[in-house]
């Protein structure tokens, strides 16, 4: 139940909202732009939809699909059309995946937001003030509904958290009864509600639970948004870091590995058909849900990459395979195979389709998207070989391709490399997906990549 001051609050925010913004509906048609920098400390950055990245300013125009990014130091606000508005406190990402607000037809209203990670403060407007269910901000692994105004969330590869400063939220963990698509609080008997009025308490979702849970909260930290930042930042520092190592190491060809790219492996992966690429876009996001997941160590993405995620999110149930300094390449924990070795009973050949590709050319001062116009990848499970070939373009880059073959270990890692070029890459423990990185040298420059591939 919303309690008298609330109502107050949210009928002259509605009052204040029409006035100044009448015929909202209709600029923001006119400028798609639904929300503005009102405040900026430290170094911040929006991702346009479009991939195009630039660094925020006070004024600065939000956009539906715009995400806002912010460094160490970092703290932006944003005002909406309806009045509403987000903090968004410092490493923490969140973007505006839908923001319609037609004052004259709230049933049309609709507004999505996700925070991808870090920490953010929500204060809804008046586009949800008729029908909350109008609202939906979701976390890697939760979804939160209003039923109120006022909250904190923030989330990290351990998970989520939510407290509420004014009114109440209803907290649901994703997953086949609360889809990330829909709007409005996730129902059924898994699903929490917290209030401002329930004192010192907080939701919790912990990555695989199936439910929320009423948690004490953990001190003022998380509502005053600082949750012992020095501490947070310390540890996923520290992780980041030993991921980060042991990626370089996996990916590191090791004297077997280079014997068995010269020879038998050459004369197979010389003889690959290239079948053509059927996907008009492969440079884009990956899915959360995939095994495999190319997780960056910045927050910022390389202007050409649409595929990577977020460490806190690429590492969250995933442990490192393969990597380099800037980004690894993150599989799926499984606690049927602690070991984390391939089952001896896989013994099957499997070709593999190419399901997202992030590459790019660089050289003589030149830095561009290229383009995968065949693939090829094929694991011998009872040899434990592999052999892969794409063919590459790019204006400055002409054409190439890539080829290479090697010995698969034991973990399902593998790494070679020669003169010209190099592969470091991972299959899943059940043989349903792979992914590698890898650079193919030409006269003036290099081809680079990451790409991922399914059956």
């Amino acid at each position: 139940m919303i309690s008298k001051p609330l109502a107050k609050t949210l009928n002259w925010r509605s009052a204040l909202a029409r006035s100044a913004l009448a015929g909202a509906g209709l600029a923001q048609a006119a400028t798609e732009t639904v929300g503005q920098v009102s405040l900026l400390i430290g170094e911040a950055w929006v991702v346009h939809g479009d991939g195009s990245r630039q660094a925020l300013k006070r004024g600065a125009s939000i956009q539906v699909g715009d995400r806002i990014e912010t460094s160490a130091n970092g703290h932006v606000h944003v005002r909406f059309i309806d009045n509403g508005a987000v903090s968004v406190r410092p490493d923490s990402v969140l973007e505006v995946q839908a923001y319609r607000y037609a004052a004259q037809q709230p049933l049309l209203n609709e507004v999505r937001l996700k925070v991808e990670q870090g920490t953010s403060r929500s204060i809804s407007g008046a586009a949800t003030e008729v029908d909350k269910n109008r609202f939906r901000l979701n976390t890697p692994i939760a979804a939160i509904g209003v039923r109120g105004t006022d909250f904190i969330v923030q989330t990290d590869r351990t998970g989520m958290r939510a407290t509420v400063s004014d009114g109440a939220i209803v907290v649901g963990a994703l997953g086949a009864g609360c889809q990330a698509n829909a709007l409005g609080p996730c129902g059924g008997k898994d699903a929490r509600l917290l209030s401002a009025e329930m004192g010192r308490l907080m939701v919790e979702v912990k990555p695989g639970d199936q439910m929320a849970h009423v948690v004490p909260a953990a001190g003022a930290a998380l509502a005053s948004a600082a949750y012992n930042a020095e501490e947070r930042v310390a540890a996923r520092t520290a992780a980041e870091s030993a991921a980060r190592v042991a990626g370089i190491l996996a990916a590191r060809p090791r004297d077997v590995d280079t014997a068995a790219a010269i020879g038998s492996d050459m004369n197979v992966v010389t003889a690959l058909a290239l079948a053509s690429v059927d996907l008009p876009e492969l440079n884009r996001a990956g899915d959360f849900n995939s095994q495999l997941v190319w997780g960056r160590y910045s927050i910022a993405r390389d202007p050409n990459d649409k595929l990577s995620a977020p460490y806190s999110i690429a590492s969250l149930g995933r442990h490192i395979t393969v990597g380099d300094e800037s980004i690894g390449l993150f599989r799926a924990n499984d606690p049927t195979n602690p070991s984390g070795q391939l089952p001896a009973s896989l013994t099957t050949k499997v070709d593999f389709r190419l399901t997202r590709a992030a590459v790019t050319y660089e050289g003589n001062g030149v830095s561009e998207a290229a383009t995968v116009n065949g693939a090829r990848l094929s694991l011998d499970f009872a040899n434990r070989t592999f052999a892969t070939a794409l063919a590459l373009s790019s204006p400055a880059g002409g054409k190439t391709e890539f080829r290479m073959a090697g010995d698969v270990r034991s973990d399902g890692t593998f790494a070679v490399q020669d003169s010209t070029q190099k592969i470091a890459g991972a299959v899943s423990l059940d043989a349903k997906e792979a992914g590698y990185m890898f650079e193919r040298g030409v006269v003036g420059g290099l081809f680079k990549g990451r790409t991922l591939w399914g059956r």
